[in-house]
């Protein structure tokens, strides 16, 4: 299904609703980007904690 919707997603870049299509792609990658980046945030955090009060948590 997601193949289909993004050849459809292809298909309408060449229509005039083509700004429409941008906007929403431009959304989902930075709404990505922003996950990964939280999910590195916190994981370097996690292992910083780890270091630092190992000990207290085995």
């Amino acid at each position: 299904m997601t193949a289909l919707v993004s050849h459809l997603m292809d298909a309408l870049c060449w229509t005039p609703i083509a700004p429409l299509i941008g906007a929403a792609r431009r959304r989902k990658i930075q709404s990505q980007t922003r996950e990964r980046s939280d999910v590195h945030r916190i994981s370097k955090l996690l292992n910083t904690i780890m270091l630092a009060h190992g000990d207290m948590l085995s």
